[in-house]
């Protein structure tokens, strides 16, 4: 192959990805075109604009049709947004906003004339430039096409685009994470002073768009510098090159800690000031002096079962499950398939070093919203944004090594010797660290349920992804049923463990309802026994517009104990074509007896003396 054609070949993917970044942008556009409206001025933008949508428009698919939004940027951080870059004076000013994206708004507020659709366009330019910076991230992690793959899923990830509309600064946090995931895999593989330098201005840039980027620079950098030269030296080769990247980060976002020090009176007052809106959420006083770090070590001291649990979710579980939905309409099966490919290639990653690294990024870059993420809005899709492009980049490095296994095994070149070689010791590690993350995710809720209820508080034993340690025989799995998650009991005689640690008395609140017959005596009465002695009888008193609410007594001689056995016995089943709506979704033969949405626990407190173990 002559010497053009390997340049060429070699610039194919940057220009693959620019097209790709490209498309990304034109949904984007169209999205924040139709949401919020045309543009009034300048005329090169609306103009630009006018000639732009009727391609953005052919680009997406017919099914999905942009809301528009009748009142703009009202109740949310967009509107703050533009207050500060209006009244932005300097750089690196003292703030409770950190000043990248004030920065930029601030400049495409002049771009535009003043418009408020300025800070839509800062956030759509981060949202556009992140597409970019997942492919030099896959290219680096893993390969050229893991990265095309990436940024392709993020260019058309729908719920991104939407976000990214909408004036956010989350959408540059993105930005600035995928490119210092790219800068430290770099500088692992070339530890040098430029990639030294590159990685460090990177690094700077996240944490003056998010200063909680602390979180996930200064381990990353400490990994890189911690590893050992592959040759019997000794040496560490990375330690002066991160040392490099440390200097250029601390001397760029120093002045605006000191600035913060010295007119605020906390360096960290951008993370700080926010732990009121948490606080305020549980019904804490809005006490100016509880910073991040005293608000999580209340956490630890108060309910240490129930953080470790929050935090765990938060880290783990919650950021990932809660992506892929924006793929349906491009086709329903997309987001499931990438959803099962990255979790292929997050195990693959940690059988390298640039996977490993990464897995220290995602997971550092998680720590500081993996408290609050249950608290007010802390669940919003958008705080745990930045995790998207590392989860895409490891399905699209999961993609590639399966495609290279077929193409393998249709050549015929697979040596089955060669499995031999495998890294069996970190394989070892994975499935012990997957086996022992499974049991704490099912086990944990009951130890929640029993730190709250030795704290004499209410818990409620509901129906969802981790109660398989609470439901035993007879419920069919938990579905939907309105805005609740139900499970249907699909015998005569179905049982529940409940914890009851304190040896008091407790008021036991079953919600659930029975099947709509026509004739009320018709309808199943449900006995109710724990540990096989009678607690109540349920008489069915069906209400269509709410779940209906059976209180009873537990006595302390049957409490004091890690499980009790809830058994609730029906009378008899219907048919759950003969039940109503609320069953149609089972084979309509199938035996029914009631369905349970929860069982609420209230220890009655009566004395300081009543509490025994």
């Amino acid at each position: 192959m002559s010497r053009p054609s390997r340049s060429l070949l070699r610039f194919a993917p940057i220009a693959a990805a620019i097209a790709i970044t490209i498309y990304g942008a034109l949904l984007r556009m169209d999205a924040l075109t139709i949401r919020y409206g045309w543009l009034e001025h300048p005329q090169w933008a609306m103009r630009l604009e006018q000639s732009l949508l009727p391609i953005s428009k052919s680009l997406r698919p017919g099914a999905v049709p942009w809301q528009r939004v009748d009142r703009p940027y009202i109740g949310g951080d967009p509107i703050g947004y533009l207050y500060f870059a209006r009244h932005w004076r300097y750089f690196y000013q003292a703030h409770v906003r950190e000043p990248v994206f004030l920065a930029m708004i601030h400049f495409m507020l002049g771009v535009m004339h003043d418009s408020d659709i300025a800070v839509s366009y800062a956030s759509v330019i981060g949202g556009t430039l992140a597409i970019l910076a997942t492919f030099f991230l896959g290219r680096a992690a893993h390969s050229p096409a893991a990265g095309l793959i990436a940024a392709t899923a993020l260019a058309i990830e729908l719920e991104a685009i939407i976000w990214s509309a909408d004036g956010w600064r989350d959408d540059t946090f993105m930005l600035f994470v995928a490119l210092a995931g790219w800068g430290y895999v770099r500088l692992l593989q070339s530890p040098d002073w430029r990639w030294g330098v590159i990685s460090g201005v990177i690094g700077a840039g996240a944490c003056l768009t998010r200063i909680t980027s602390l979180s996930f620079v200064v381990p990353a950098l400490l990994w890189i510098g911690a590893r050992r030269a592959t040759s019997s030296s000794g040496r560490f080769p990375g330690a002066r090159s991160a040392m490099v990247s440390a200097v250029v980060t601390a001397a760029l976002i120093l002045p605006f800690l000191i600035n913060c020090w010295v007119e605020l009176g906390d360096p960290f007052f951008a993370i700080n000031h926010h732990t009121r809106y948490y606080r305020g959420h549980e019904g804490l006083p809005l006490d100016t002096s509880v910073g991040a770090l005293d608000y999580v070590t209340q956490k630890v001291r108060e309910r240490p079962v129930a953080t470790i649990d929050t935090a765990g979710v938060g880290v783990f579980v919650f950021p990932f499950n809660n992506k892929w939905n924006g793929f349906r309409s491009w086709s329903p099966s997309l987001g499931w398939m990438l959803k099962w490919f990255a979790v292929f290639g997050l195990l693959l990653a940690t059988l390298t070093r640039e996977g490993r690294l990464l897995w220290i990024i995602l997971i550092a870059s998680l720590v500081p919203y993996a408290i609050t993420w249950p608290i007010g809005g802390g669940a919003e899709w958008r705080f745990t944004q930045h995790a998207y492009p590392i989860y895409l980049v490891a399905a699209g490095a999961a993609i590639v090594t399966v495609a290279q296994l077929v193409w393998s095994l249709v050549r015929r070149q697979v040596h089955w010797r060669g499995l031999k070689a495998l890294p069996v010791g970190p394989l070892v590690a994975v499935a012990a660290a997957l086996a022992i993350g499974w049991s704490l995710y099912t086990i944990l809720p009951l130890f929640v349920l029993r730190e709250s209820l030795k704290a004499g508080e209410t818990v409620s034993v509901g129906v969802n992804d981790r109660d398989y340690l609470f439901f035993a025989e007879g419920w069919s799995r938990a579905v939907g049923s309105g805005n609740v998650m139900v499970r249907v009991a699909m015998s005569d005689r179905v049982s529940m463990r409940i914890p009851l640690p304190l040896r008091v008395d407790y008021t036991l609140t079953l919600r659930m309802d029975g099947p709509g017959v026509p004739d009320p005596a018709l309808q199943p009465r449900v006995s109710v026994f724990l540990d096989k002695q009678t607690i109540g009888l349920v008489r069915f008193n069906d209400n269509p517009s709410r779940v209906g609410a059976y209180r009873m007594r537990i006595p302390r001689e049957l409490a004091g104990k890690v499980l009790g056995r809830l058994e609730l016995v029906a009378s008899h089943t219907v048919p759950a074509g003969e039940a109503g709506p609320r069953f149609a979704w089972l084979p309509g033969a199938t035996p029914v007896a009631f369905y349970l949405w929860y069982v609420r626990l209230e220890p009655v407190l009566t004395g300081h003396g009543s509490t025994g173990q």
